[in-house]
């Protein structure tokens, strides 16, 4: 008797279930199908000036009486495979109702990455939805996120590859939430990473979750990165956030998502600006190989004929450093002179270049170039590590850090 009593209530359990899931899944289509989303914006602020950069486009439900809320609902598209469905309707909302967002400010829309599995997926649709609506592709940023875990990698590349051939900018969100991979970020090289509010919460009061941040900085500054912070609801963590570098963040306590892109309050603007000041002279200051390239080379035990086949593969170099084995810089070889002497047996090897170690800050280098009596203006600045070769500086990458 015992037995049967169980399987009754396990069936009664199941019954239970299947009308709770019967009755989600019915919601879901009548969210789709009558439109019950709307679109909130919440600001994502520079951490020196609080300035608003950005506005991130979140997705709300509108079905009155309903009982899942956005998360489940995107779990629940992805089961039953209508996440394009709800993906579509949601990114319409978010462009439609950004066309009162300031035109300096870039816009972030939410994107799973899944979405390319689904047959109903239409490529190109979100950049003839932004020209219906007068939108450039320039002003809009995709955060790829993984409602559920995606294991195929070159899925992810498809789906970078896809936007970035539209024009778009890249986010990967979540960063150090529990199914964000690492490896995304050397498969997409974005332009923004954002870390999980898991990271952030309390970070003030965890040496760890410091640490960690503290190295994503600095892995950001060096990959030309722009790092995001998601989820400040404190002063406290505001604080200790400046403290460590971070230049963007967003979350409760700067302004919380509403249906307008109105500014930060007068006191939390100033609040970030003091901050700020307080902290400025012990951030850590950006030097020069922060800015580095790394151009072609040839090894001094190569000849002239090396160099030719260089510039042939190469069609944009104008020079080639010139190293010996140890790594040691001796001079460049142009363009010019090689592909028109190739017969020469011992070419000019050029050696006006301005040289500075890696460690120098960078308007440090900014002085020295402008006293430096050799120094041409289109001079390209060579940089030493460790007295070898690292790499070079165009005068053009120091003027755009100078004004940016």
């Amino acid at each position: 008797e015992t037995y049967y009593f169980f399987l009754y209530i396990l069936e009664r359990i199941e019954d239970k279930e299947m009308k709770l899931n019967e009755k989600k899944i019915n919601e879901f289509f009548t969210i789709i199908n009558e439109k019950k989303i709307k679109s909130v914006f919440q600001p994502i602020v520079s951490l020196k000036t609080g300035e608003i950069v950005s506005f991130e486009a979140l997705s709300r439900i509108t079905l009155d009486s309903c009982t899942i809320n956005i998360e489940e609902l995107f779990k629940i598209a992805h089961t039953i495979g209508h996440s394009w469905k709800l993906d579509q309707l949601c990114r319409k909302c978010a462009i439609k109702a950004s066309q009162q967002m300031p035109s300096d400010k870039k816009l972030f829309i939410n994107v799973d990455a899944n979405i390319l599995l689904d047959q109903d997926f239409v490529q190109g649709f979100t950049k003839e939805y932004l020209k219906k609506y007068h939108l450039n592709s320039n002003n809009v940023v995709f955060e790829l996120s993984e409602q559920t875990s995606i294991e195929d990698k070159h899925l992810f590349k498809q789906a970078v590859r896809h936007y970035r051939s539209q024009g778009f900018e890249i986010a990967i969100d979540d960063v150090g939430s529990g199914y964000s991979n690492l490896n995304r970020i050397n498969h997409t090289q974005p332009e923004y990473i954002k870390l999980d509010r898991e990271l952030i919460q309390d970070i003030h009061l965890n040496k760890d979750k410091r640490t960690m941040v503290e190295v994503m900085v600095n892995y950001c500054k060096a990959m030309h990165y722009k790092l995001i912070v998601e989820g400040i609801e404190t002063k406290e963590e505001l604080e200790c956030l400046i403290q460590l570098g971070v230049e963007y963040g967003q979350g409760y306590y700067l302004k919380k998502p509403v249906d307008n892109f109105d500014d930060l309050l007068p006191s939390i603007k100033e609040t970030i600006k003091k901050l700020y000041n307080k902290y400025k002279k012990t951030l850590n200051i950006p030097t020069i190989d922060s800015l580095c390239h790394f151009p072609c080379t040839l090894k001094t035990y190569q000849n002239i004929k090396n160099a030719y086949q260089i510039f042939e593969e190469n069609n944009t170099a104008q020079r080639i450093y010139v190293i010996n084995d140890e790594g040691h810089y001796l001079g460049y070889l142009k363009r010019e002179n090689i592909l028109c002497h190739l017969d020469t047996v011992e070419p000019n090897l050029f050696k006006d270049s301005l040289i500075v170690p890696s460690h120098l800050p960078i308007k440090t280098v900014c002085q020295l170039y402008l006293e430096n009596e050799c120094s041409h203006f289109y001079e390209d600045i060579v940089v030493l590590k460790n007295q070898c070769f690292y790499g070079i500086v165009t005068i053009k990458d120091l003027l755009k850090y100078l004004i940016k």
